[in-house]
């Protein structure tokens, strides 16, 4: 006779309603409640920062990356291969689709680190398959898809984990700390710094491009990468890095970045479970007649209480400046009008707070919040969204934060961005 207790806790579990005759219950996928439960992820797209995830969920014990999917059956096989390495096997699976991975057995998470067009398409799928999810920033590419996917979280009770790193990493809690104890004394500007440009990389030579397009390679499903985005000819030069500079799947450096710096001044100002009441700004494109996000742009959001927050694409990081002086953050920066000001931090700050990953595991096992959570990440997500109405329309946003509704402008009100493309 077999002893029980030299089987998982949660194989044994599912044994035990299986011989019962009864259904599976989701909510043994994905509450693993001892830090001795394994607790097994699936990667869902195999791009540049998929890996970086990847190999961040590699090195943490208790941990396993049981499977891999991209609808790209070549990014595939290196995401593998570095599985099989890690655990000395053959086992990872692979799946060109996620509703595939989705069903693979005793899965707890995923890792969401698709094209932004793709986020809430794939969160709410396995949100309702009763997963927990990493996913990557922005948030959503669009902002009543973003409210979409926070409902999704909050029905299930599941755990998200934004890829918003900035929240865990030391300069940025530094930051917020002295902030918080009032080292500027009372804030009278708050700017964000966030990228301009793009840097597109060309993937086929320029000669071959005009030859491509409508041509998909048989190794790519593009009709399963365009997903939400219906009907759109292929083009060699999307797919696999240029599409963040295609509105209709990405947004740019304003959108992409719009979950860092700005994500930050949010968090630190405890405006991240609200929004602006109004956005303006201006914007200009570049040159290209077929990518057409902003390379430069400058917006600001205003909140009900008076406070705004300005961002611009002239410099990096954000800053305050208070009564007392300024402090400017951004990745391995933090400086002062006066150094001394730095000193300023709180007797318990921590110093040595979990990874942006490892926040996750442990927020997987106690289901608290993690440090960058579906609300607070929509909230962040959608201040670039709504400065994308406003640059597009040439017109001020006027928005109500709590109904997220757009105010006195029907012809704003249909913006593709304010809308949903996915079907729930």
């Amino acid at each position: 006779m077999t002893n029980q207790h030299t089987i998982p806790r949660r194989k044994f579990l599912a044994a035990s309603i299986s011989a019962l005759g009864l259904a599976p219950m989701t909510w043994l996928r994905a509450q693993p409640t001892s830090p001795n439960d394994e607790i097994t992820i699936g990667i869902v797209g195999c791009g540049g920062q998929g890996w970086g995830n990847m190999i961040n969920f590699l090195g943490i014990p208790g941990v396993r990356v049981v499977a891999v999917c991209d609808v790209d059956s070549n990014k595939m096989g290196g995401f593998k291969a570095k599985v099989d390495e890690q655990y000395k096997n053959q086992d990872c699976k692979t799946y060109p689709h996620y509703e595939d991975l989705l069903k693979h057995s005793g899965l707890d998470a995923i890792m969401l680190a698709t094209p932004d067009h793709m986020h809430a398409t794939i969160g709410i799928a396995a949100l309702n398959a009763g997963m927990d999810v990493y996913g990557e920033k922005p948030f959503a590419w669009g902002l009543a898809e973003g409210r979409l996917l926070v409902e999704a979280v909050n029905k299930n009770k599941r755990v998200w984990q934004t890829g918003s790193m900035q929240r865990s990493m030391g300069e940025f809690r530094r930051f917020k700390a002295l902030v918080e104890k009032n080292t500027l004394g009372k804030i009278t500007r708050v700017e964000c710094g966030t990228p301009g440009g793009m840097s597109i990389q060309q993937h086929v030579p320029a000669d071959q491009v005009a030859a491509l397009i409508g041509k998909p390679p048989a190794t790519l499903d593009w009709a399963g990468w365009c997903g939400p985005v219906k009907n759109f000819p292929y083009h060699p030069m999307l797919h696999p890095w240029n599409w963040r500079w295609h509105d209709q799947f990405g947004g740019g450096q304003l959108l992409d970045w719009v979950g860092h710096h700005v994500d930050i001044a949010l968090w630190t100002l405890g405006l991240d479970r609200t929004g602006p009441v109004k956005v303006e700004g201006t914007g200009k494109h570049g040159d290209d007649a077929f990518f057409n996000t902003y390379v430069e742009y400058a917006y600001q959001g205003t909140f009900a209480d008076g406070r705004v927050i300005e961002v611009r694409s002239d410099f990096m990081g954000t800053k305050f400046t208070g009564e007392k002086g300024w402090i400017h953050v951004d990745r391995g920066v933090l400086e002062a009008t006066d150094r001394e000001m730095l000193r300023n931090l709180p007797a318990d700050f921590d110093t040595k707070p979990p990874s942006h990953h490892q926040n996750f595991i442990n927020c997987m096992r106690d289901r608290k919040l993690p440090v960058s959570d579906a609300e607070g990440s929509h909230r962040s997500a959608s201040f670039g969204q709504l400065a994308l109405v406003a640059l597009d329309s040439g017109q001020a946003v006027k928005w109500d934060p709590v109904a997220e509704k757009l105010l006195d402008n029907p012809e704003q009100a249909k913006h593709p961005r304010l809308g949903a493309r996915l079907k729930v």
